[in-house]
This record gives structure tokens, sequence and C-alpha cells, in this order.
């Protein structure tokens, strides 16, 4: 997926989870096992509104975890 559609899906797909995220979760937070990545488990745990089609369209490198790079795409 190109990093402009990526950035659009993200933009309007993530609408209703980034209201959670911006109320203190930060990537530290949610990143509950402390190993620098956030697993669909665990922003699900922190945002149960997440889906995992949201989850996959953070995830550009494809690898099922979110970095902090990737997570920041998703912070209003």
């Amino acid at each position: 997926m190109s990093k402009r559609l990526t950035a659009a899906v993200l933009l309007g797909a993530f609408t209703v989870s980034s209201a959670a995220l911006a109320q203190g979760m930060s990537f530290q937070t949610v990143d509950s096992n402390q190993d620098g990545f956030v697993s669909f488990e665990e922003i699900t745990a922190a945002v149960p509104s997440v889906s995992e089609e949201l989850f996959q369209a953070a995830d550009v490198n494809q690898d099922n975890l979110l970095d902090p790079e990737e997570f920041a795409t998703i912070q209003p």
C-alpha cells in the first residue's frame, strides 16, 4: 500500500480510536510487555475500538507489530 493511501486510510479510519489514544495512551503505556512494539492484543486491551483492519493499515511493514513510528500515525 502506498504511503499516501496508507495516510488517507489512517486519517479516516482511526478517528474513533484516536480520541482514546489522545487521553494519555502513549506508546510506552500501550506496549505492556515493553518489547518496543505494540501488538494487536496490546492495542485492543488499551483501546478496544481498534479493529484488526485498522491495525493492519497502520502496520506499514506488515510484521503484525507496530513500532513507535507506525504507532505515531494513529495519534491525533
